[in-house]
């Protein structure tokens, strides 16, 4: 799904993604198309595109704020000695949202 989304995306469009499972080459989809995924470590490493970049993150900070924005989070929890179990969920697309590993 998230090829497609890189596909179907418009130019400067958003496709969000906390991870993305697959075989495609990211910034081989991302770049050319100019997509903010891609865009989000040039700021860091050029400094260009800083305030717009700022801007998205305002944006989603709000978001997050007034819980239109709610990650789905699977609800078992992991320590560092079960961390195995997680990554065998990861694997094999078996986790409910994000996984939570307590350090």
């Amino acid at each position: 799904m998230l090829d497609a989304s890189f596909e179907a995306v418009r130019r400067f469009g958003h496709v969000v993604s906390a991870l993305g499972w697959g075989t495609h080459a990211l910034f081989a989809a991302i770049v050319p198309r100019h997509l903010f995924g891609g865009l989000t470590l040039l700021p860091l490493l050029s400094g260009g595109g800083r305030a717009h970049h700022g801007e998205i993150m305002m944006q989603a900070t709000r978001l997050v704020e007034t819980s239109k924005l709610v990650p789905r989070l699977d609800p078992r929890r992991f320590t560092l000695e079960s961390v195995g179990d997680a990554h065998a969920l990861i694997r094999d697309h078996a986790a409910k949202g994000k996984l939570v590993v307590d350090i």
